[in-house]
């Protein structure tokens, strides 16, 4: 080989190797922009990881909150039920004191004279209403006889005779009043 032939052969693989040098250095730079780009995003990625770590956690404590407060609702009810049933029992004898306070008030107005007396009074006033239709009805009868017994006595509650018979009861004769509350005092 010549010195020619040998200078032609050194610039060509000079060439060569510069070419592929060249390519080298080309996809080497590619290389270091793809590597910058998955640096960027590697830092996004990262970036988000830890955004949804804090979402996570703060769900987290908010799943906490959440069921700290199911719990606090659960012993709320259970309290509240407990007052609701305590109250119901409360209920329960108080309607039981009560009935038993009313049936004792009753038995006692029953034996009190005022009963007695109020009895005797509305069946005096009954008997009476009926003594003076049948006088109505029969005159010609003599129901002076007629008197009720009240404890021992003759009824003078209502001594009527039979002039008494044509009077008229206001309470069914009267016209009623324009304005009732006329007499009432003005609030």
């Amino acid at each position: 080989m010549s010195l020619k032939e040998f200078e032609h052969s050194v610039v060509h693989d000079l060439f060569k190797a510069m070419s592929k040098f060249i390519v080298a250095s080309r996809h080497a730079t590619e290389i270091d922009k793809e590597r910058a780009k998955l640096e960027t995003k590697l830092r996004q990625v990262k970036d988000e990881c830890r955004n949804w770590a804090e979402v996570a956690g703060k769900a987290t404590d908010e799943v906490k909150e959440l069921k700290n407060l199911i719990e606090e609702l659960r012993a709320d009810i259970i309290e509240k039920d407990t007052c609701l049933d305590h109250f119901q029992k409360r209920n329960d004898e108080l309607s039981t004191l009560l009935k038993d306070a009313k049936k004792v008030a009753e038995e006692e107005f029953k034996a009190s004279s005022q009963f007695t007396d109020l009895l005797d009074g509305n069946y005096a006033a009954g008997f009476e209403d009926f003594r003076m239709e049948a006088i109505e009805h029969f005159p010609k009868v003599d129901f002076s006889l007629v008197k009720i017994q009240l404890g021992g006595s003759a009824s003078s509650l209502l001594q009527t005779s039979s002039e008494d018979v044509n009077i008229e009861d206001d309470a069914t004769t009267k016209p009623p009043q324009d304005n009732p509350n006329a007499d009432a005092p003005s609030i």
